[in-house]
């Protein structure tokens, strides 16, 4: 899977947020929808079948663990990269729950995330 050809769904309830996530996986070269937390992501998995996620932890309504029980249901090969600001052991849970639910490939990251870091998770994925 090229870098060019990877369509990133990105689920975080602040749009300010979503945006520079969004922005950052198209200065990669990958393309980007967003959804406005977890809620709109179930929608947008199945109109934009996107080869990865990019999740934040802490939402309102579902939170990014709820969301990673969705997006196993939904394809247990869908790489999740997790995000939050919280510190490394929601990080750390986020993982090992993921896993739990089946999910194959569980990235994590801290906020605020740099470019490198998605350049990476892209770039595991092409790997893959």
């Amino acid at each position: 899977m090229e870098t060019t050809r990877v369509n990133v769904l990105v689920v975080d309830d602040r749009p300010d947020v979503a945006a520079t996530l969004a922005d950052l996986c198209r200065a990669c070269g990958a393309m980007a929808q967003v959804a406005e937390g977890g809620l709109d992501m179930l929608a947008l998995l199945e109109i934009h079948r996107p080869d990865c996620v990019i999740v934040d932890v802490m939402m309102p309504g579902q939170d990014g663990y709820e969301a990673l029980k969705d997006i196993a249901a939904y394809d247990p090969a869908l790489p999740v990269l997790l995000v939050t600001g919280h510190g490394d052991s929601w990080l750390e849970m986020g993982r090992t729950l993921g896993r739990a639910q089946g999910l194959r490939a569980v990235y994590t990251a801290a906020k605020p995330v740099r470019v490198q870091v998605i350049r990476d998770f892209l770039g595991a994925l092409a790997a893959a």
